[in-house]
């Protein structure tokens, strides 16, 4: 029998367990040295910790936190990889500590929508950036554990105190606190007392397989017949006690005994009444809110807020330079770092191989061919009315000009659904941005100068003009450029831009660039992941 009160007691830490190598250590030990018997949750995989981590719990401890982690802790390592989340229980009194910490750390808090599930008081999301490896770790935050429906937790059950007894973990030489086993079920046991369903006429109910790795370490003694007896005290002289039954079929338990183990946690929350009625109501009400919300998101990407956004809103980050840069590889890569917590969405301006409209690439992929033939009956003896060209020069010119204004209304679409995005909350990464200081490079205008005065095409030209002007209006809120020699372009493509193309958008850049001083440049001629590094740290800095 297991039957240890729920009461605060003396937290008594037991042998520290290694789980990555201490900085002294050799490359052959920097994974995990150590495994102890008893601790089944960590994984045989070595999986290295982040740099962040460390220096996030080593200032916890310097600065005296009671904290510890209380759950998930079979995917400890790859929460302390940045590959999970890492539930973190805090004393409320240290609070206003921890905001420092983070602080200094460039933390950032993440805000949902009040309809999802992982919204209820005293969590918080907080996210802490790697810039050694251009990733981030995520903190969930307890003030204290709130257990109930799904989207319905609303009993504060476990807060620090509550926890009698703190293990920890050794992660390259700081001791990490983790909640002890017999802790451990007692949370486990509380949040499925309300996730569970049976059939009124069965008396045992079947722990589901996403339950089954939450109690897969806990070292309950066997009694007879393989039951297990987990006893609560729920303040004063109220009791709460849960059988458990390991059978053939698996870990079942006791359908009357969770039903009381509700009952007792609301009584000792102030809830007495019919509230488990309730709270079935408005768990029902805003899981059918999330649904359809994830629906239509699917539905209508951008559409609506995400589930999950940096507290201080979006922001619109675009990359610029020339062709070779590497722009189109660092926006997926970002995309897919921020959008593994965040709302993150891409964009395109351009007019190659990304997204655009169905028209303009229908169009494009007919017109591509014979670009240059066209260009060059379009200019020839434009100014020369009796030419026997010129009816056939005019058509060509004016289609161009008709396409260069198609072209800078899918731009100008973009743009404004790019701030749109931003404004409901995501973090919009644009491959590229218009610029209407100079003609035919850096996506700007396209339309030639000398057909302002052929009568008509004037009106296209100036219609064009008019768009970018507005488009320059729209500035990202962070501006990237990426720059490099001519030798990194051609060894990266080779062919796709000419030397002196390539040297007048760098001109033009920096050009840009003394117009607005806010404009942050990066080196591209380094690799992949260094680039992605110093672009993830720009993008971060500036949430």
């Amino acid at each position: 029998m297991l039957a240890e009160a729920l009461t605060p007691g003396v937290n008594v830490p037991a042998p520290a367990r290694v789980v990555g190598a201490s900085p002294s250590s050799s490359k052959a030990d920097a994974g995990l040295s150590q495994i102890d018997a008893s601790a089944p949750f960590l994984a045989l995989e070595t999986v290295p910790p982040l740099a962040i981590a460390i220096e996030l719990f080593r200032a916890f401890n310097e600065g005296g936190l009671k904290y510890g982690i209380i759950q998930d802790l079979a995917s400890l390592q790859n929460g302390l990889a940045g590959r999970d989340d890492l539930d973190v229980l805090l004393d409320k009194h240290d609070y206003p500590v921890f905001c420092s910490i983070v602080s200094k750390l460039h933390g950032c808090r993440g805000v949902s929508l009040s309809c999802y599930d992982n919204v209820c008081a005293g969590r918080e999301d907080w996210f802490l950036p790697d810039f050694s490896r251009g990733c981030y770790l995520h903190l969930d935050m307890h003030i204290g554990v709130r257990v109930g429906w799904e989207f319905r937790k609303r009993y504060p059950v476990f807060d620090y105190a509550a926890i009698t007894r703190w293990e920890s973990v050794c992660v390259d030489g700081v001791s990490i606190p983790v909640v002890s086993p017999e802790d451990e079920i007692r949370i486990a046991i509380a949040r499925f007392a309300f996730r569970a369903w049976a059939l009124p006429w069965r008396q045992w109910t079947t722990v589901g397989d996403g339950w089954r790795d939450q109690f897969a370490r806990l070292p309950l003694p066997s009694g007879e017949q393989g039951l297990h007896v987990v006893e609560y005290s729920l303040g004063g002289e109220r009791t709460a006690s849960c059988r458990f039954l390991q059978s053939a079929d698996g870990l079942v338990a006791h359908r009357r005994d969770l039903a009381r183990l509700r009952r007792s946690i609301r009584e000792m929350c102030g809830f007495t009444g019919r509230y488990g009625v309730a709270d079935a109501g408005v768990h029902l009400a805003r899981k059918t809110s999330y649904l359809a919300l994830r629906f239509l998101q699917r539905l209508m990407p951008g559409r609506f807020p995400p589930k999950r956004r940096p507290a201080a809103g979006g922001i619109v980050v675009a990359l610029i330079g020339p062709d070779g840069m590497g722009k189109s590889t660092q926006v997926d890569r970002l995309t897919r770092i921020f959008r593994w917590k965040f709302g993150c969405a891409q964009a395109y301006v351009g007019i190659g191989d990304g997204n655009g409209w169905w028209l303009r690439k229908a169009l494009q992929s007919l017109v591509f061919p014979h670009r240059r033939r066209l260009k060059s009956l379009a200019q020839r003896d434009s100014n020369n009315s009796l030419s026997r060209n010129w009816s056939k020069g005019g058509v060509v010119a004016a289609a161009l000009a008709l396409w260069a204004v198609l072209i800078a209304f899918e731009r100008y679409a973009v743009v404004k659904r790019a701030h749109r995005w931003a404004t409901r909350g995501l973090i919009v990464i644009c491959d590229r941005w218009p610029q209407a200081l100079c003609r035919g490079y850096l996506d700007g205008p396209t339309i030639p100068p000398h057909l302002f005065s052929v009568p008509g095409l004037s009106v296209l030209a100036r219609l064009e003009q008019r768009l970018y002007q507005k488009m320059a209006e729209c500035r990202p809120q962070l501006t990237l450029h990426l720059v490099s020699d001519f030798a990194v372009s051609e060894q990266r493509k080779p062919g796709e831009i000419r030397k002196e193309a390539f040297d007048a958008r760098l001109s033009l850049m920096a050009e840009l660039r003394a117009k607005d001083k806010n404009i942050r440049t990066i080196d591209a001629s380094a690799g992949i992941e260094a680039v992605g590094q110093e672009l993830f740290r720009h993008i971060w800095l500036s949430l």
